[in-house]
């Protein structure tokens, strides 16, 4: 009897243990995921912050929001490959990288293969996502005059997805619940 009880404690404290080396690798992961991402913000915001008192343009919030979603916390391949933070199409000086992206039409999604701008730098393309608010597009120059006569980020927001800089429909919401998220609208002051 008093073996059979010995191999029961045993063994809940084999589990015990097990259970929590799991829970700690959890926590582990997702507190290294969070550092990356804050590192990432802390590492952007400046260039933001800067871009915003130069041009008094683009709320930094939104900026950095952008960045955020559109490259994964700076980690998607063409954010790697190219230093488009911000998703923007085309060429950038000459450059430019083929990647597949999801769109949107009439709330459905679908895949195509298109031109990115390949920035040499992130600082790069922070200026080009900058002027391109500022100076609209090369068929619009006043496409984003919405997002900079915003008040706040949440019109901006919403004013990116009138203006058609994404077809994503729920883009405005993703920017506020990351903006909100990590308290971004600090950097708007």
């Amino acid at each position: 009897m008093k073996r059979i009880s010995k191999y029961r404690k045993s063994k809940v404290s084999i589990i015990i243990l097990v259970v929590s080396l799991v829970l700690l690798s959890i926590f582990l992961r997702q507190f290294q995921k969070e550092n990356r991402e804050i590192h990432f913000i802390d590492e952007i915001a400046p260039l933001a912050v800067e871009l915003n008192q130069q041009t008094e343009g683009v709320l930094p919030s939104i900026t950095i929001a952008q960045a955020i979603l559109e490259s994964n916390y700076g980690k998607s391949e063409l954010a790697i490959k190219a230093n488009n933070l911000f998703g923007i199409k085309g060429s950038y000086k000459g450059k430019s990288v083929k990647m597949q992206t999801m769109e949107y039409k009439n709330n459905k999604s679908y895949t195509i293969e298109t031109e990115f701008r390949a920035y040499p730098d992130l600082k790069s393309a922070f200026i080009d996502h900058t002027k391109l608010i500022l100076e609209g597009t090369s068929w619009n120059e006043h496409q984003y005059y919405d997002v900079l006569a915003a008040a706040n980020y949440q019109e901006a927001a919403h004013a990116l997805k009138k203006n058609h800089y994404s077809t994503d429909p729920m883009y405005p919401e993703k920017l506020i619940a990351i903006i909100e998220q990590y308290n971004l609208g600090k950097y708007d002051n």
